[in-house]
């Protein structure tokens, strides 16, 4: 069951990106066929060269038509590609299977129960009763891992039980898209890095992230499908508010690691493609683009025009 746990938090790495946004069965019930979406994305550009930014949800539901005629345009104007990782091919695949558990596991010794709250641990019977498994049987499970992946993986659990699916994620259809189409890719980070920014947190950062989000998965079931309304209709305000308000809240700490210093280490690698001749379409975590840190201002304060299509 661990190796299962394993395999699924895996497929999710990439939404470090967006932070974790937990979500009730409840999100399911959205018809998301009916959302006619329009989701926000910029051009910067130099004399022989157009760099497009696009927000990225790793996990859709697969009723969302999600592809704009901007985002087409992109694609095809396109030379290359950039995500944040590596995150799909078969050797990442394989690396993040070797890393989580060299990353994500408790000392022997240690679970995940003698480090969280009492509150934190009824939370999870209440996850566990949503995900129709008995309380003991979940926390079991979560025991071994440490507080990072343990949220990880209960976000991958209770995503995909909503109806979402990561084969409907951004990442994944641009992906197919852009090899069907030849295109070249570049990536910001390797999955190492990734993995990293969350297993190198100090612990109780980790944890306090952890009781952060299991109280949002049983207090605020709606956050999900208001993130993918947001995000769908291009509402950067809304989205910055869902995706990051709870994080710059809570944890500081953990805002400046995840968002902040990230997006600030991506400004000389954007300003790289932009140097090239080539068109380029970068796709990052949505939650990295709006605010006074967010990607966009970032490039605004270097001075750069950056036009929303």
């Amino acid at each position: 069951m661990i190796k299962k746990l394993l395999k699924g938090a895996a497929s999710f790495v990439g939404g470090v990106g967006c932070g974790v946004v937990l979500a009730s069965a409840a999100a399911a019930q959205t018809d998301y066929a009916a959302i006619e979406s329009d989701p926000a994305i910029w051009t910067v550009s130099d004399d022989d060269s157009t760099v497009y930014i696009f927000g990225t949800v790793h996990i859709l539901p697969p009723e969302l038509d999600w592809r704009s005629e901007a985002v087409d345009a992109a694609l095809a104007d396109a030379e290359i590609v950039y995500f944040e990782a590596d995150v799909l091919s078969p050797d990442a695949q394989a690396q993040t299977q070797v890393l989580i558990p060299q990353l994500g596991l408790n000392a022997a010794g240690v679970t995940l129960s003698s480090l969280i709250s009492e509150e934190a641990k009824g939370h999870i019977a209440t996850i566990a009763g949503n995900l129709g498994a008995p309380a003991e049987v979940l926390q079991t499970q979560m025991d071994p891992l440490q507080p990072w992946l343990a949220s990880l993986t209960l976000a991958v659990l209770q995503i995909q039980a909503s109806g979402y699916d990561p084969e409907s994620g951004v990442e994944q259809q641009l992906t197919t898209a852009a090899q069907d189409a030849g295109k070249q890719f570049g990536y910001f980070e390797t999955i190492e890095e990734q993995l990293r920014f969350f297993a190198d947190m100090p612990l109780e950062v980790q944890i306090a992230d952890f009781e952060v989000g299991v109280r949002q998965m049983v207090e605020e079931p709606e956050l999900l499908t208001e993130m993918v309304q947001a995000w769908a209709a291009g509402d950067m305000a809304a989205l910055d508010q869902i995706f990051n308000d709870a994080m710059r809240d809570s944890s500081p700490e953990l805002f400046q690691r995840l968002i902040v210093d990230r997006n600030i280490a991506w400004i000389p690698q954007i300003e790289s493609a932009l140097e090239g001749s080539d068109d380029a379409l970068i796709a990052v975590g949505a939650g990295h683009l709006p605010g006074e840190a967010g990607v966009i201002a970032l490039l605004e304060a270097e001075g750069y025009t950056v036009t929303r299509q």
